[in-house]
């Protein structure tokens, strides 16, 4: 098959600035190269990445690209330029992924892009009444499937569950037992951003640090707004909560192998989001997974794809008044009950190893085969 995957005008790939998009994608692209298709990817041009060049067997194509900002209007229009300069020039291809708002509606335009499979990654916002091209809807939960279906009830025959992969390969146990420290190490990696409830976990900390005094909270991301972050802003207001904890804020970490490191020398997980309709999947929950860490994450849909309560992973209600006291009592649950969160700890790695670039390639390619059979 002749595979194109179009990426959008935000990010680099690979992921030199970060985001988990250009990074699934590089990963399954070259998956689908390993098999012996012919894949090639679609992205903004970068400084320092050439406009062309070959990196394992996938070719990269670099065009336009512009920086995104945090205003959902201003970024919608920009994606439309975006998509109007950009499709008319979309190779020939068998298959055409698009992770893009607007480029779905002119792609089906195009006489020789063939079967669009659009990567259904975040929430619907009124747009797949546009999509009539498409041949596919990848979503990558269940929560985005129902969101679409309800949005668009005649999408329904052409969506199906494909969730996002994690590299195993990465992200993978210290093939030691976690050395007993003084201090347990909670962990959250993500957009330091309102949205992601860093501010409750704060709170949910320092409850917790008065009937535990030997944890230590790391949080890893970016905080920049074109990162993706809250700001300095909301920096400084967490900054202000921290007082005498033992709270730590950590840089962004791009290099996967680096990040890897950091997950194996925590001792819990926690991912505290708020965003009932930002929050698509779930990835770093899931590579912590893969690297033998219990999570803790809130009560959305997402997560239930492969965190069921007490037997690969906690939930904690984070709607209710008390969700601060909410979450401080499954953390000290969690680290008070050692021996259950181990056990916790051995099935949500196996649960995770279901999610490996080789299986959900595996998933991908059967659906393109299905489409491609069906167009002849």
């Amino acid at each position: 098959m002749i595979i194109s995957i179009a990426t959008g005008p935000w990010l680099p790939v690979p992921a030199v600035q970060g985001g988990a998009i250009p990074r699934i994608w590089q990963g399954l692209a070259e998956e689908f190269a390993n098999r012996g298709h012919q894949v090639r990817i679609l992205c903004r041009s970068y400084p320092g990445q050439p406009q062309t060049e070959v990196i394992n067997g996938v070719e990269y194509i670099r065009q336009g690209g512009l920086p995104q900002s945090t205003n959902i209007v201003l970024d919608l229009f920009k994606d439309l330029l975006y998509a109007l300069l950009t499709f008319p020039s979309l190779p020939s291809s068998d298959i055409l992924i698009i992770n893009d708002f607007w480029l779905p509606v002119f792609a089906a335009l195009h006489p020789k892009v063939g079967q669009i499979v659009v990567n259904a990654a975040r929430f619907p916002k009124g747009q797949y009444g546009l999509y009539g091209g498409v041949a596919r809807f990848a979503a990558v939960s269940k929560a985005i499937k129902d969101a679409i279906a309800q949005e668009y009830p005649a999408a329904i025959p052409k969506i199906k569950i494909i969730p996002n992969p994690i590299d195993t390969n990465i992200f993978y146990p210290s093939i030691c037992s976690r050395v007993e420290q003084k201090e347990k190490i909670i962990l959250y990696v993500g957009r330091v951003h309102p949205e992601k409830g860093i501010h409750l976990l704060l709170d949910a900390f320092s409850i917790l640090s008065q009937q535990i005094s030997t944890v230590k909270l790391r949080i890893v991301g970016p905080v920049e707004e074109n990162q993706g972050g809250g700001g300095k802003t909301y920096l400084r207001t967490l900054e202000s909560q921290v007082n005498n904890l033992n709270v730590e804020f950590i840089k962004p970490i791009f290099d996967v192998h680096k990040l890897s490191d950091f997950y194996r020398k925590a001792d819990l997980f926690c991912y505290p989001s708020l965003a009932e309709k930002g929050e698509s999947f779930g990835l770093a929950p899931l590579e912590a997974m893969a690297t033998s860490l219990a999570p803790v994450v809130s009560d959305l849909a997402c997560f239930k794809d492969f965190i069921q309560e007490g037997i690969t992973g906690y939930f904690f209600d984070h709607r209710s008044p008390n969700a601060a006291n909410n979450l401080a009592n499954v953390l000290a649950s969690a680290i008070l009950n050692p021996e259950k969160t181990e056990q916790i700890c051995y099935q949500a790695r196996q649960k995770a190893s279901e999610f490996s670039y080789e299986q959900i390639a595996n998933m991908y390619l059967s659906d393109f085969e299905l489409l491609l059979s069906h167009s002849c």
